[in-house]
């Protein structure tokens, strides 16, 4: 197997983390911004609008708290890997999260409007199509990659590795209105209809260390639904065969269930003309709680129960190619015997969506031209809570330009985001930001068998590897229609 190869591979592998359709949040502190509204429904923009089909609404990103740091470390002007020997445990363990994931979601609108009423009343609805991935990686897991290297007979136990792909077509209502002086509260209805579900559940993996090999064992559960889908288990055979019918999907509406969810927000502004609160804001919201539940016919269960020998990763580094790719190929060749399928008597399935809070606090200076912003948010996966707190800087020179600089850390690597609101009263409005722009990259020399000199000019030695896998951009385009009704 070639590096070129391998680079392939490892695309590949990330293509599913490079479209993420998470809110901006750092949009969340900037008034007339369309965005925030995905992260609470109680805010509102300075007027009607109706966003551009797709164009409205485009964002690609990666979200992991895995970084390159965590895995390749700088040794005699090489890359070396966590598991040479001169890395220690302590270190690797240092780096290593608690709960290791990997996440993507993207999504396109369909159609997406908002409109003012009386009392100052608004209005959304939205109509979309929305896919995502959520896995969750025990740090167990690697750390007996790291510990099992070149011991003998010793047994590890690790549970829940679970990763699970949707993909669906929503529709959202949302309604928000002022309540009292300074109090605005907002709720929005969804209407979930799946088209496809995927789930691998590993309730049990054994591993046992060797000198020459390591044994993976492996129990659990493998969930498909999708319309017109046959999954047929042949005698003897490892993997089920797969085949589509596109006519009994049709047959069927394509849909594979239905779900819902809501979502909930508050926003509470003080007024207190000069005095020194004057104008902060605080605000919360819970987003996308809800249930789907997948029809019987649409639904393939399988267990699993299978065992490979492989030799492992057994000290190389990077520059160590040869033995590098023997052992991605013979894990390859082997991976098969890790699944070792049954088919199981397939019934319908029930799983919640994975609902995401925001926290947020807001102090304006300088007549309301500049703020600063602090937001926690968190995300309930099926597995684990992830959080973050994101500092923004926001500056609003006019209402319809809105320019923010924000930094996000606690359980993510430190990372800095920007983004550039233009939002007339009427005419077209425009986004352009981001949360994650990776600050700092490495030399990979495995990755590239010649440096241009322009690289080697800065310092590189080999190809330049962003040391976060955090990432993201949004551009959205959205057409405003006028209204008195902004607050």
């Amino acid at each position: 197997m070639k590096t070129k190869n391998l680079i392939i591979i490892a695309a590949a592998l990330l293509m599913p983390f490079m479209a993420g359709a998470q809110a901006l949040k750092g949009s969340y502190f900037i008034d007339n911004s369309l965005n925030r509204n995905k992260m609470n429904p109680a805010f509102t923009p300075r007027s009607n609008y109706f966003q551009i089909p797709v164009l409205g609404n485009i964002n690609v990103g990666a979200m992991s708290n895995l970084d390159v740091p965590t895995f390749l470390y700088p040794m005699n002007g090489e890359l070396v890997t966590f598991l040479n020997n001169q890395i220690s445990v302590k270190q690797f363990e240092r780096a290593l999260p608690n709960h290791p994931h990997l996440d993507a979601e993207t999504s396109v609108n369909i159609l997406n409007f908002g409109f003012f009423t009386k009392r100052k009343s608004f209005w959304t609805f939205d109509l979309g199509i929305k896919a995502g991935m959520d896995t969750d990686l025990p740090a167990d897991l690697f750390l007996f990659l790291k510990k099992g290297t070149g011991t003998s007979g010793q047994t590890y136990n690790i549970a829940n590795i679970n990763a699970y792909a949707t993909a669906s077509v929503q529709a959202a209502l949302g309604y928000s209105r002022d309540i009292i002086d300074g109090l605005r509260v907002g709720a929005k209805v969804r209407a979930i209809a799946p088209v496809a579900y995927a789930a691998l559940n590993l309730e049990n993996v054994r591993l046992t260390t060797g000198k020459d090999k390591w044994t993976v064992e492996t129990e659990g559960y493998v969930h498909a639904a999708i319309q017109g889908m046959d999954a047929d288990l042949p005698a003897g055979e490892m993997v089920p065969e797969v085949g589509f019918d596109i006519n009994r999907m049709l047959q069927n509406k394509v849909l594979a269930g239905f779900g819902f969810s809501i979502d909930l927000g508050a926003e509470y502004i003080l007024d207190l003309p000069g005095e020194l609160f004057d104008g902060i804001s605080v605000s919360a919201a819970i987003t996308d709680l809800g249930a789907v539940k997948y029809k019987k016919d649409a639904v393939h269960s399988f267990s699993t129960q299978g065992s490979v020998d492989w030799v492992g990763f057994q000290n190389v580094g990077v520059d160590d190619l040869e033995n590098f790719e023997a052992a991605v190929d013979d894990f390859v060749n082997k991976a098969e015997g890790l699944m070792n399928l049954k088919e199981e008597q397939s019934a319908s399935l029930t799983r919640s969506t994975m609902p995401n809070v925001y926290l947020g606090v807001e102090v304006p200076f300088l007549w309301r031209k500049m703020s600063a912003g602090l937001l926690y948010s968190g995300r309930f996966s099926h597995s684990y809570y992830r959080n973050e707190l994101t500092a923004s800087l926001n500056i609003t020179p006019a209402k319809w330009f809105g320019l923010g600089i924000n930094y996000s850390f606690l359980n993510t690597a430190k990372t800095l985001g920007a983004i550039l609101e233009l939002t007339p009263k009427n005419g077209l409005n425009f986004c352009l930001g981001f949360d994650y722009l990776p600050m700092a990259f490495t030399s990979a020399p495995m990755l590239m068998d010649e440096v241009p000199g322009f690289l080697q000019n800065m310092g590189f030695t080999g190809m330049p590897v962003p040391l976060s896998l955090r990432m993201n951009f949004h551009v959205g385009l959205s057409v405003a229609l006028g209204s008195k009704h902004g607050r």
